[in-house]
């Protein structure tokens, strides 16, 4: 399996020092940098010009050092007052540039502006927009890094009393290789912490760090000349010293969990599929839109034009099982998206593999919910397929199986019946199929955020995607609209190709392979990428041509 990269790897670390060692009364603050001024504590105050502003800050936040290296983060907050700032990301297809606009939204009125192109990354926010720099308190630079800025962060805080009561956007920025559209932003009333989270090699026990927004960017953002930049001092604590890590080490240095999205390093998409994978779920309450177009919706967090409706999961009545035909707008349409990240290994035991990345998504309108019920002591479900119609569930039908997976990084239930993967000639003749034969269906990439239905929180829906473990007599696993889901298969579950023969190939990606789920149209359900394997045995090769221009193969801006 591949190994968490450095940034999943850190983020771990700070995480566990914070929650594992500092018990459950210390995780708020340690995971926050632990504010220790006042002005933290101050009560909600009112910007006297409505826009995005740095919110009140700590002058002093705490760091935690582990092995040498100190795991620090600032206690920094973008606010928005008085209005809503919304950004979404476009573009047609993957060798298109991506379009980014913001949206100010105050008193119904939205006024909508495009980025200029050179301060773009991509799906990813602003290019080059936050610099984070870290020095001793005498002024030597320890570190210095400057990254793309999301307003999208994961943490969020509520800086206005008439702000919404829950944050509407989704908790981070980014995509895979096939995103059309994301959406982001910041809700009037709230803040988004600024990711600053940093590493340093050293033994300081104190250090000053300083959170910059690039000029140009906080130019299109509005940003006042003096209020571009914040600077607190950090405090170390060893923690260390005080609990036995030893254990801790071990832990943060295992492989990811199956499943797991194998994209470049520090992308936010894996960032999202390692915490959705490790929670088997998501935990959230309701959400409230903003904006005259939108409306309160806790399953459809989209405009009006969105099916809309209540939170589904607030007891409900359950509906009997039938095999009718569900009415059409109460079905997902699932989509294959072709294979990417496609690669050769040597498995443990000295089998060539050809490995690859599979996202299989939900084009809507309506969510694919799947339930497994346990029969009786064995290990195995029963399947039902829910139908959804305005946020209620409205009927359910039988559809196929769950078996638990007993195996390292699995050990947890799986859907049977969802894809399948085959290697196969360019006339479409199987030539071997993948180890992988069963899923648990959960959202780690957003693919298409503006299609009708779509969810921007999948964690606020309250229809939680959870794997279970041995013991689980039910389970839910859910696709919402507009997300996918992606497996990286590597080890057993990537190609044998100890009797394919060098040559030209496709990776054939089948979603629904036995119409058991029902959906719009099965019209989608079939993707192909070509490959080219060469080399020979314990050192096979091999290439992969461009998919509609883009070369999906090499770490590059998306």
């Amino acid at each position: 399996m591949t190994r968490p990269t450095s940034r999943l790897l850190t983020m771990g670390v700070a995480a566990v020092l914070a929650l594992g060692l500092l018990g459950e009364g210390g995780a708020t603050n340690a995971a926050s940098a632990a504010t220790t001024e006042s002005a933290a504590t101050a009560a909600p105050t009112t910007a006297k010009k409505p826009g995005l502003r740095f919110a009140p800050a700590s002058r002093t936040v705490q760091a935690y050092a582990y092995d040498g290296y100190v795991y620090l983060d600032s206690a920094v907050w973008l606010a928005a007052y008085g209005e809503t700032h919304e950004f979404w990301a476009k573009r047609n297809k993957a060798s298109d540039p991506v379009s980014l606009t913001r949206t100010v939204i105050r008193d119904g009125k939205r006024t909508t502006t495009k980025a200029p192109a050179a301060i773009v990354d991509g799906l990813n926010g602003f290019k080059d927009g936050l610099t984070v720099r870290v020095r001793t308190p005498k002024g030597k630079i320890l570190a210095k890094d400057t990254r793309s800025l999301c307003l999208s962060g994961s943490d969020r805080q509520r800086v206005e009393p008439t702000g919404r009561t829950e944050p509407v956007y989704p908790s981070f920025c980014g995509g895979s290789w096939f995103t059309k559209s994301s959406v982001s932003g910041v809700e009037q009333g709230w803040a988004t912490k600024l990711d600053a989270f940093f590493e340093v090699e050293t033994k300081q026990k104190t250090l000053v760090m300083t959170v910059i927004i690039s000029d140009p960017v906080a130019d299109f953002l509005g940003l006042p000349a003096k209020g571009r930049a914040v600077t607190q001092r950090v405090e170390i604590v060893d923690e260390c010293e005080i609990w036995d890590c030893g254990e801790i080490g071990e832990e943060l240095m295992g492989a990811p969990a199956e499943g797991f999205s194998s994209l470049q390093d520090g992308d936010p998409v894996s960032v999202r599929a390692e915490s959705l994978r490790a929670q088997s779920g998501h935990a959230g309450h309701g959400a409230t839109s903003t904006g005259s177009e939108h409306r309160t919706n806790l399953f459809s967090l989209g405009d009006a034009a969105h099916a809309g409706g209540d939170h589904p999961a607030l007891g409900q009545r359950g509906s009997t099982p039938s095999n009718s035909e569900p009415a059409k707008d109460t079905l997902p349409d699932l989509v294959s998206a072709p294979a990417w990240q496609i690669g050769t290994e040597v498995d443990e035991d000295g089998t060539d593999r050809l490995t690859f990345n599979a996202n299989e998504w939900n084009a809507g309108p309506a969510p694919l919910v799947v339930e497994g019920y346990r029969r009786g002591a064995g290990e195995l479900m029963d399947a039902y397929q829910f139908f959804y119609q305005d946020g209620k569930e409205v009927g359910s039908t039988k559809t196929g199986t769950m078996e638990y997976h007993q195996a390292p990084e699995h050990n947890h239930w799986h859907f049977l019946d969802f894809a399948s993967y085959e290697l196969v000639t360019t006339k479409g003749k199987p030539v071997t199929p993948s180890g992988k034969q069963s899923w648990c269906l959960a959202p780690t990439d957003p693919v298409d955020l503006s299609v009708p239905g779509a969810v921007w929180r999948p964690e606020a829906t309250g229809l939680d995607s959870t794997c279970g473990d041995r013991s689980a007599i039910w389970l839910r696993e859910v696709l919402p609209v507009g997300w996918g889901d992606t497996y990286n298969q590597s080890q057993t579950q990537a190609f044998d190709l100890t009797k394919v023969k060098n040559g030209t190939y496709q990776i054939k990606i089948t979603v629904n392979p036995n119409g058991a789920l029902h959906e719009q149209t099965m019209s989608n359900n079939v993707s192909y990428r070509t490959v080219v394997l060469g080399g020979k045995p314990g050192k096979r090769t091999v290439k992969v041509p461009p998919y509609e221009g883009v070369d999906t193969e090499v770490v590059t801006e998306r």
